[in-house]
């Protein structure tokens, strides 16, 4: 006589959820929808922030015959695949960053939030208006209409008002915004935001869950950036390297490699699998 066929459905939560973040991302979502124990512990790991710890890398993209900006299309390089995501309801016109799973994105006023494409999870982020080099135009009604843009950095005293730019409220963000880089998921809390940003390449920062952006006024025509261990890395165009840590009551700065080239096409900072922080530059 055959043994019965095992009862998968009855596996034990703990290994349960043990097995599936070993699962790539499209088999996690699909064991999520076979039993509803399975259902039950994939929900658990996604209030937990809990997310499969080795993934081959996904491929995102706007895809337009699906949903427009409505919609995400992933390619899964593992599966030789390509999916359909649909977006929360407020839409994003563009990303300028991701990590840990997380997309920062910006809607149709130029606003940011931190997006999990996956779960749907969403973050908002502090508004553009408490950034300290931006004004909100408003019109006749008192409606925000546009943004007014200051353009000074560390070596200009904050009162000046001469050069500035006005953006609309969706020019902004595509004129303004550089790149932003994550210290951790944002599911785990704790989680700062750094952002490269115009005029002059300069950082902001802001803690998930904080109401206003930090201007770090140190230095300026920042290229890149990442975090390890503890510290954000930033790269100038010309080659010097700052390190941060926002961890504490205070900002601590370190420059750990003064500028080395005069002119340069584009400089970046990436983080090595070993943990070794390298920069590359053509």
């Amino acid at each position: 006589m055959e043994a019965p066929a095992p009862d998968w459905s009855e596996l034990p939560a703990d290994i349960l959820c043990d097995v599936l973040t070993l699962l790539e991302c499209p088999d996690l979502l699909r064991a999520g929808a076979v039993y509803a124990a399975w259902h039950m512990a994939y929900s658990r790991l996604r209030r937990a922030g809990i997310y499969p710890v080795r993934q081959t890398p996904c491929l995102l993209y706007c895809n337009e015959a699906a949903g427009g900006l409505n919609a995400l299309g992933m390619y899964i390089l593992s599966e030789k695949k390509a999916y359909t995501m649909p977006l929360p309801e407020s839409s994003i016109k563009n990303w300028i960053g991701s990590s840990h799973g997380w997309l920062v994105t910006m809607d149709d006023k130029s606003e940011l939030m931190l997006l999990n494409p996956i779960t749907g999870n969403t973050n908002v982020l502090p508004r553009i208006t408490t950034m300290e080099h931006v004004k909100p135009v408003l019109n006749g009604h008192g409606v925000l209409e546009k943004y007014e843009v200051f353009y000074y950095d560390r070596e200009i005293p904050r009162v000046v008002e001469e050069d500035t730019a006005i953006w609309s409220l969706e020019e902004y963000g595509h004129m303004v915004y550089l790149k932003a880089t994550l210290s951790c998921d944002p599911s785990v809390g704790g989680c700062i935001v750094m952002l490269i940003h115009q005029p002059y390449g300069q950082l902001l920062f802001a803690k998930v869950g904080d109401d206003h952006w930090n201007w770090l006024s140190v230095c300026s025509y920042y290229k890149d950036c990442v975090y390890h261990n503890g510290w954000f890395y930033a790269v100038t165009e010309e080659g010097a390297i700052d390190a941060y840590n926002l961890h504490g009551p205070s900002v601590i700065h370190k420059r750990l490699l003064p500028q080395i080239i005069q002119t340069v096409s584009k400089c970046h900072v990436v983080r090595a699998q070993s943990g070794v922080v390298l920069q590359i530059i053509s």
